[in-house]
């Protein structure tokens, strides 16, 4: 599970978002704009949404390769 938030995080740029703000105690802009596109795209739920969907999807694409 934690791969799988790992994943969705690195899909919506966050990691790189993080910027160094010499001490200011503020949070970044970027960390700011993804926070509310996350936000405008359903959130912590549309998150939990997508993990969870995860496993069936991995299985049909399994199921998909195995056909050809």
């Amino acid at each position: 599970m934690f791969s799988a938030v790992c994943s969705v995080l690195a899909s919506l740029n966050l990691p790189a978002a993080i910027e160094d703000l010499s001490g200011s105690g503020g949070v970044p802009q970027s960390v700011l704009d993804k926070a509310a596109a996350v936000r405008q795209n359903g959130g912590a739920t549309a998150l939990t949404k997508l993990i969870n969907d995860l496993p069936a999807l991995l299985q049909r694409n399994r199921e998909i390769l195995d056909e050809v």
